[in-house]
């Protein structure tokens, strides 16, 4: 609240030295609408709960993915207040196109707050979004280690062949000898080894496929 109304009395001190009706104007309006977000959101708890609650979620998204913070920044500073300052533009020009245009927009833009509000509500859309946040994040996280995967991969395979026997230098063979040897050994510690490296094969595999469809 401080912060809040501290910035609007330094705002109207400097518009009253400079001696502008525009810049008293402008100064009251910072002031009173402070004020007024004041009244709506701090008097009754649960108004109070709603930007707090908004925070907690946005910093936990942000957990997620890195894009959420310059995506919200964008929005709420950029796209929104140029929105509305477009439509109050049409509306100023008072002609009938431009009053005709603004309303048609205005009404767009309900149309698609309320489509949107029921999608993230009725539809789970909460859910898929923080689902997508968290696909978005294991697919960064495979591309991250990917090659310490393949390099692990690898040094199983070269230990397998040495245990079994494989030529090292047959590598394209290697998976389908990997498959045969087996039967042939005595024992079931390197048929063992066999199954525990096609398991991490099959994951590392896995792993490469959702990089290259991230890519």
């Amino acid at each position: 609240l401080g912060a809040n109304i501290g910035t609007t009395i330094t705002g109207l001190l400097a518009s009253l030295v400079s001696g502008k009706v525009e810049a008293l104007q402008v100064a009251l309006a910072h002031l009173f609408f402070n004020l007024s977000g004041i009244l709506i959101w701090y008097p009754i708890p649960f108004m109070r709960m709603i930007p707090l609650n908004g925070a907690k979620a946005l910093g936990k998204w942000t957990q997620r993915s890195r894009l959420v913070p310059p995506i919200y920044i964008l929005v709420a500073f950029f796209i929104i207040p140029l929105g509305l300052l477009g439509l109050s533009a049409l509306f100023a020009e008072k002609t009938t196109g431009f009053t005709v245009l603004g309303a048609f927009l205005v009404i767009l833009v309900a149309a698609g707050i309320a489509r949107f509000v029921w999608w993230w509500v009725k539809q789970e859309g909460r859910a898929k979004f923080i689902t997508f946040l968290d696909t978005r994040s294991a697919m960064a996280e495979t591309k991250r280690t990917l090659p310490e995967d393949m390099q692990y991969l690898k040094a199983k395979v070269s230990q397998l062949a040495e245990h079994t026997g494989l030529p090292e230098d047959e590598e394209e063979g290697v998976e389908m000898d990997i498959e045969v040897q087996p039967k042939e050994i005595s024992g079931g510690t390197a048929e063992e080894e066999v199954v525990v490296v096609e398991e991490e094969a099959a994951a590392v595999t896995e792993s490469a496929d959702i990089a290259k469809s991230a890519d």
